[in-house]
């Protein structure tokens, strides 16, 4: 009887475990056919044809842009500031009084030594007289000449410390902030101010050494700064070095830019493009249409096919390509994109492989513009 009423059990338990089991499977076969029978969502994206036109290669440099003369003004003496002849950001011209240190002191030994240097003179002249008559001998003479000298030397050197006390621009330009104020204690070296001709920039860059035949003093060069985004400043190669160095293999070069609106200032890191002579046809592509991977770049192509009901069918294939120079917000393809082809331009993140499309005039992803009243 015990026996029976186990085989029961189990008959039953092996009914409800297999129709739970059943059950599962049927509800996965459903939905797994729901899935691959659902039509394929079409996402919106924007395109753009690939264009065949001229390409000239350009040789891309990052630099560092600097005025053709500046520098820290600053003594050479100490000194109290007795007056200062500047305002900052001010306008100077070569040779203009900047600042005036306190000289008194240096006057007063100046008046000293001319007067020692004037006797001495008087001293030596006297001499030259008893030297013909025979009165002093020649040695006195000698002695005599070199006291004067050092009378000399003395004021000389008193005239110059005076005049080290007067600080004057070296150059035209413009000032920067004021450093100091009247009353304070100079020390040598201690910056007044900061003066800048900004009339031309000079670009410190450097290429690689197998770029070397490209460049060339005279060459036009092409800038662009994030300061001024957009605009584009043209110059000229102004220099070389004369030695590559050894450990990278990059030579450095020297770039002139007019800057007659002073709009560039040292300091700013700038972009620089100098243009290969040759020209060549290649087929190119925004950048935006470009999907950047270590694997490999790719784009997606708009592929298009007639559908049952004679309407045209879009989707996407997605290619690797390999990529050239990038310049102007466009990318040189040498290979996987053929000219005239569409390209996907915005909406990249949400393909893949197959997905249908439908090609918006604008990007779905920016907010549309606000209608003009």
């Amino acid at each position: 009887m015990r026996i029976k009423r186990m085989i029961v059990v189990l008959v039953a338990s092996g009914v409800v475990f297999g129709g739970v089991l059943g059950f599962v499977q049927f509800r996965q076969s459903m939905i797994k056919s729901f899935f691959a029978n659902a039509p394929k969502p079409v996402l919106t994206v924007t395109a753009t044809p690939a264009v065949m036109q001229d390409w000239r290669a350009v040789v891309p440099a990052v630099g560092t842009l600097q005025a053709v003369n500046g520098v820290n003004i600053s003594s050479s003496v100490s000194g109290l500031v007795r007056s200062i002849g500047f305002q900052s950001g001010q306008d100077v011209r070569r040779g203009q009084t900047l600042l005036a240190l306190d000289s008194e002191v240096e006057l007063g030994d100046l008046r000293s030594a001319e007067a020692e240097m004037a006797l001495a003179r008087v001293t030596y002249n006297r001499n030259v007289s008893l030297l013909r008559s025979d009165t002093v001998s020649q040695a006195a003479l000698d002695k005599v000449e070199a006291e004067l000298k050092v009378k000399a030397a003395r004021v000389a050197g008193l005239r110059a410390t005076i005049a080290k006390k007067t600080i004057l621009a070296p150059f035209d330009g413009t000032l920067g902030v004021r450093k100091v104020d009247l009353g304070q204690y100079l020390e040598p070296g201690d910056t007044i101010v900061n003066l800048q001709d900004l009339s031309k920039m000079l670009c410190d860059f450097t290429v690689s050494q197998k770029d070397l035949g490209v460049v060339s003093v005279g060459q036009t060069v092409r800038m662009t700064t994030d300061s001024w985004p957009g605009e584009t400043f043209e110059g000229i190669v102004a220099a070389l070095e004369p030695q590559i160095d050894a450990k990278t293999g990059m030579i450095g070069v020297q770039a002139s830019f007019p800057n007659t609106q002073r709009r560039l200032r040292p300091g700013m890191f700038a972009k620089i493009e100098i243009a290969r002579a040759e020209i060549d046809r290649a087929v190119t592509v925004p950048n935006s249409a470009v999907s950047y991977n270590l694997h490999g770049d790719a784009v997606f192509v708009v592929t298009e096919t007639a559908g049952a009901d004679g309407k045209t069918i879009r989707a996407v294939e997605r290619r690797v390509v390999q990529l050239g120079d990038r310049r102007d917000g466009l990318v040189m393809v040498h290979k996987g994109v053929e000219a005239g082809e569409l390209v996907v331009t915005s909406g990249q993140v949400k393909l893949q492989n197959g997905s249908l499309v439908e090609i918006a005039a604008t990007d779905p992803l920016k907010p549309a513009a606000a209608a003009t009243p």
